[in-house]
């Protein structure tokens, strides 16, 4: 009797199997994972010697239980569509309808509160380093987001102007030219300790970038002035987190000679117009690694210059939930609009 009892609870709670489900919500995409809490255990050795490592930033709150990091979001703040047409006016006197939710700075700057003070509190002995990145993707898989917010909150705001940290996983993408070729090097990380990472060219022939044998903090930080042609991309290294972040501020303060005379300890590698570099990552196509980058969506993974949009075809897209893979359920083309993550297996017919 106890199975039929089991059974019957399993049909009226409707059991099946976990999946994502991206729906069009207005003008915004929201992706929403199967229920769950966003936390990891085993955060710290010794949580009884650590007091004031709680964090409120915005609508993101970070509680312990233990050695277990737990957190809290009002994710609505991030999709809620408004209760009707909002006029927008502008200078030239015409009036736009918005129909869907819209982003805020505020909001966005939120995000990135929440992040450094999770690298604060990682400094100050709360939690590893590298838990504190572990945190940031379990949000990602547990809270519904649009899907590029999501992307914020794993990789920080990276607006016009702003950076990535590079972690286990990261890939650098060097275009550039060798000869009479286009040449694309592939650069990967990998974990050394306490965070830091060895960058090492694992494709290619490029040498635009020259990276140095040793485990740093290194971040993507990019910069765009006045035109196109004021475009740094450029890759900055230091053995201390707060050099690294002080040696940002000043890049960012003089991007054109900061690399010229960095600061003692600090790696500086800007690589301009004559070459091109994005942050990213793998994901599967077809059960090929393939780069993604960061922020970049599933469309432009599989964007085709010998193809139309219109006639990409995406079969099943699964993604990462606590370590393992589950299906994204969506309907018709609108799975091109979802922002990759690290590790996504796209199948194509």
């Amino acid at each position: 009797m106890r199975w039929i009892l089991a059974l019957s609870i399993c049909l009226l709670a409707a059991c099946r199997h976990p999946m994502y489900t991206l729906v069009r919500q207005g003008r915004t995409q929201i992706l929403t994972p199967p229920r769950g809490k966003p936390e990891i255990k085993n955060a710290r050795t010794h949580p009884e010697a650590k007091s004031g490592c709680d964090v409120t930033a915005g609508p993101f709150s970070l509680t312990w239980r233990g050695n277990t990091a737990r957190v809290s979001a009002r994710t609505e703040e991030y999709f809620a569509p408004p209760a009707g047409d909002v006029a927008q006016p502008n200078p030239a006197g015409l009036t736009i309808r918005e129909a869907g939710p819209r982003m805020y700075k505020d909001s966005l700057d939120d995000i990135d509160k929440f992040r450094d003070a999770l690298v604060v509190k990682a400094q100050a002995g709360c939690l590893r380093i590298e838990d504190a990145a572990r945190l940031e993707g379990s949000i990602t898989e547990t809270l519904p987001f649009p899907p590029q917010i999501a992307a914020y909150v794993r990789f920080g705001v990276f607006l016009q102007t702003g950076f990535v940290d590079l972690g286990e996983g990261s890939l650098l993408s060097v275009l550039s030219r060798v000869g009479t070729s286009i040449d694309i090097s592939l650069y990967a990380a990998q974990n050394g300790d306490g965070g830091r990472v060895r960058i090492a060219q694992s494709s290619g022939e490029g040498k635009a970038l020259v990276l140095p044998d040793a485990t740093l903090y290194f971040r993507y930080v990019y910069w765009t002035g006045a035109s196109a042609h004021n475009f740094r991309a450029t890759i900055l290294g230091a053995d201390q987190r707060p050099a690294l972040v002080a040696a940002t501020a000043k890049f960012l303060d003089d991007p054109e000679g900061y690399c010229a005379a960095p600061a003692t300890g600090v790696f500086c590698q800007s690589i301009g117009p004559q070459a091109g570099m994005n942050a990213g990552f793998y994901v599967k196509v077809n059960g090929v690694d393939t780069f993604a980058r960061v922020g970049g969506t599933v469309g432009e993974v599989l964007t085709d210059p010998k193809k139309p949009r219109q006639q990409i075809q995406v079969t099943s897209v699964r993604r990462l939930y606590r370590g393992k893979y589950i299906p994204v359920k969506f309907e018709r083309n609108e799975i091109l609009g979802l922002v990759a993550m690290p590790g996504d297996d796209i199948r194509l017919p």
